[in-house]
């Protein structure tokens, strides 16, 4: 099996987590605007979640067009990238100590030493995880993102 430097390794897979950790805010931010549309139509006097009122009839229309629009939004994304983020969670649960490491760092954006708390490890052991986490993150994400971050890179 060839196989990549670390470096490389390291790159893509910290590549490919962020891309992962930008779908999740993503589909946040879409969700927050959402809440954001519901709340301001539950102050006209409309509830979208299961019951009625009377409403305010200028507004009411715009707002409840702008609250569709956002859940086909939320919609079009979540198929856009459901698959991805759940690979990725999958990938890097705690139950793998190495890639879940990787992620808390990563994703998560913890220091070392708040996920060497996390993790219950030393810090030099949690690095030295997060360096058997990477490599198995490497081999095990889609090969598109060992290809495509470093297209020409040498393997040993």
């Amino acid at each position: 099996m060839m196989t990549h430097d670390r470096e490389v390794m390291r790159f893509c897979v910290n590549d490919y987590l962020l891309y992962v950790r930008s779908l999740d805010a993503t589909m946040r931010a879409i969700e927050g605007d959402i809440a954001y549309q519901n709340a301001r139509l539950h102050l006209l006097g409309v509830s979208y979640d299961g019951g009625g009122g009377a409403a305010n009839k200028d507004a009411l229309p715009d707002g409840v067009v702008k609250l569709m629009e956002l859940r086909d939004k939320w919609s079009e994304e979540y198929t856009h990238c459901a698959e991805d983020i759940e690979f990725a969670h999958v990938l890097c649960k705690p139950a793998h100590v190495g890639r879940w490491i990787v992620w808390l760092h990563t994703v998560d954006r913890l220091t070392w030493d708040s996920v060497s708390r996390r993790v219950g490890y030393s810090r030099r052991q949690t690095i030295h995880l997060a360096e058997v986490g990477t490599r198995e993150i490497y081999y095990a994400m889609p090969e598109v993102w060992r290809r495509d971050p470093i297209p020409n890179a040498a393997t040993i």
